[in-house]
C-alpha cells in the first residue's frame, strides 16, 4: 500500500481500508508490519468466498 499512487497515495498515519473487486471468486491475504516503534506488530488477515 505505501508504494499506491493512483487515484492517490495513503497519507501517511491515517487509517484506510481496501476494496477488492474481481469478476470471478478470489482469496484475498493481506499483511501490514507496523514498524513505527521497537515493538512491532503483525496483522494479517485472509477473506474467501463462503
Amino acid at each position: 500500500m505505501n508504494l499506491l499512487n493512483d487515484p492517490e497515495p495513503v497519507p501517511l498515519g491515517t487509517p484506510y481500508s481496501s476494496v477488492v473487486e474481481a469478476s470471478g471468486p478470489v482469496v484475498v491475504q493481506v499483511t501490514r508490519l507496523d514498524s513505527r516503534q521497537a515493538e512491532n506488530a503483525l496483522l494479517s488477515t485472509i477473506a474467501f468466498p463462503g
